[in-house]
């Protein structure tokens, strides 16, 4: 979308100073963000992308049938490719989209990584195209894939469809935006984006009926971080414009405070993110509390959101 050059970045922005380096950081808890849970980063992902397969219904094994027939996944906003690059290591054809140039190039480093360890044929890495893979997109203004297609054959052979299977937003990523337009406009970004009978999964750990509830959400938390830090999250919750809005204190293992920018997201209940997917055209739409396919109740740790297109 187009912005004015003086305005200043939001956020969310590249350089908004929520995202980038310091995040990562943060990020890489060893505490894990479910209540009663123990886990570190690699135990989310791995747990969380097991969840996206069976929600989806995606073949388990996508690696025993042909390339062109293998589901194709597009993750917005991928951040620094954690869900992308397991998708990947998997089999599934996965794309990354992030308007954060310091999580993309993170996400680019990681899949370097996994492509040799997973690919040792490709002999020779520093000549492929990893912006195949990733892409620098804004949410709102999203394309197909025509423009990457052939950029991503030289991992897997076979034809790529310039449309995709299924969408994913993970992590509590959808409701950025300060009006209902623009969240409502991202739903309907996915949406066109996706095949016919295609699928999107929306994931959060937070939503008002969770807030509301009071056991399974903490507004002021200290995570462990694995670098030996710590990360200090506060977060206060307006009931009637329904956002959240929150800080990232990070405190480095020398005793030096980091502060982020802090941070505003709208928060959708089970109706209202039904009643959108609904709006913008998906013919079905299901809530789950977990990624186990439990139903979603206010007192589930998590919110996941299922709607397929006709």
């Amino acid at each position: 979308m187009s912005k004015d050059k003086n305005e200043k970045p939001k956020w969310w922005d590249n350089n908004g100073g929520f995202f980038g380096s310091q995040y990562i950081i943060g990020d890489d808890s060893t505490n894990g963000y479910l209540p009663n849970k123990q886990e570190t980063l690699e135990e989310r992902t791995q747990r969380e992308v097991d969840g996206i397969i069976k929600l989806l219904d995606l073949i388990e094994n996508p690696k025993i049938i042909p390339n062109n027939r293998r589901p194709l996944i597009l993750d917005c906003p991928c951040g620094y490719g954690r869900h992308t690059i397991e998708l990947l290591r998997k089999g599934y054809h996965t794309v990354g989209y992030d308007i954060n140039d310091k999580h993309l190039f993170k996400a680019k480093q990681k899949l370097n990584t996994m492509l040799r360890e997973t690919y040792p044929e490709l002999k020779d890495l520093d000549a492929l195209n990893l912006e195949g893979f990733f892409y620098k997109r804004d949410m709102r203004t999203l394309i197909d894939c025509k423009k990457w297609a052939r950029k991503y054959d030289v991992i897997f052979s076979g034809a790529v469809s310039e449309k995709f299977d299924a969408v994913i937003n993970m992590f509590y990523s959808f409701g950025f935006f300060e009006t209902e337009e623009e969240n409502k406009k991202v739903m309907e970004e996915f949406y066109k984006v996706l095949k016919e009978k295609g699928q999107l999964l929306i994931h959060t750990d937070v939503s008002p009926e969770i807030i509301l509830q009071g056991k399974n959400y903490k507004l002021s938390e200290k995570r462990n971080i694995k670098n030996g830090g710590q990360l200090h999250i506060e977060e206060s919750y307006n009931p009637n414009s329904k956002r959240i809005s929150g800080s990232w204190t990070i405190i480095d293992s020398e005793g030096r405070t980091i502060q982020l920018t802090p941070y505003s997201v709208r928060i959708y209940s089970a109706d209202e993110f039904k009643s959108m997917a609904l709006n913008v055209g998906f013919s079905k739409v299901d809530i789950y509390g977990s990624f186990n396919g439990d139903s979603f109740a206010p007192n589930s740790n998590e919110m996941i959101v299922v709607a397929k297109k006709k």
